[in-house]
This record gives structure tokens, C-alpha cells and sequence, in this order.
């Protein structure tokens, strides 16, 4: 009589776990896990330097965003948990991501390849 009390109680106690988790998953919202397609890292306040290759690349970015591409800027002492996921070291950074927040094309630095390489990989953003 007494293990028949202990399964039943694991059955709902089972039954209990299966319904929650799937209430969680019920309530989560699609796009609230949907990362940038762009994760820009740079020093912001350089956005309007003229000549500067880096308000070059925060521009380019910014151009992609009135396009309808999400984008997400952060200044290099933001204590966004993205710079550190995705290993940000170098200022500036743009990093074109896939719909699962993986890398597709990562571009580190101001030198004119990495300009040049960037500006032909935003154009093709949709």
C-alpha cells in the first residue's frame, strides 16, 4: 500500500513538472529572443568626425538601421552582457549576425580593408 502511495505521488509530481515547463514555454515571446542582425561597438561620440574611419563604420551601421535591419550600438565600457558574449576586444567592432545570434562576419579595427569588406557585406543586408 505504501509504494503505491510514493508512485502515485511521483506521477504528480512528475505531471506537475511537464505542465509548468510548458506554460514557460507557452508565455515566451518570438521576438524577444531574436537578436540584432548588427551589434556595433565603437566610441559613439565619434559618429560625427569628419574623416574619421570610425564615424565611417558608425555611420555605414546607422544606414543599415534606416533600412529596416536591426542594429544595437554600444559605447566599449558598456557593461552590455553581448560584448562579453560575443568577445569584443577591439574598438571599433561590428558583428553581422545570423537569426540564432551566431557570428556570420565579425570586423575588428579602422584600417581601409576592413572598411571596404564591411561596407560590401551591410549592402547586402535586407
Amino acid at each position: 500500500m505504501k509504494a503505491k502511495w510514493i508512485g502515485l505521488i511521483a506521477v504528480a509530481a512528475i505531471a506537475v513538472v511537464i505542465i509548468a515547463s510548458k506554460a514557460r514555454v507557452g508565455q515566451e515571446t518570438p521576438t524577444a529572443a531574436v537578436p540584432p542582425r548588427v551589434l556595433l561597438v565603437a566610441d559613439l561620440s565619434e559618429a560625427d568626425e569628419e574623416g574619421d574611419a570610425c564615424a565611417e563604420i558608425i555611420q555605414a551601421v546607422r544606414a543599415v538601421r534606416k533600412r529596416g535591419v536591426s542594429v544595437q550600438e554600444f559605447n566599449p565600457d558598456s557593461k552590455s552582457p553581448l560584448i562579453a558574449r560575443y568577445r569584443v576586444l577591439t574598438i571599433p567592432t561590428v558583428l553581422i549576425l545570423d537569426e540564432k545570434g551566431e557570428v556570420v562576419s565579425r570586423y575588428e579595427g579602422e584600417d581601409r580593408q576592413t572598411l571596404t569588406a564591411l561596407h560590401s557585406s551591410l549592402e547586402q543586408l535586407k
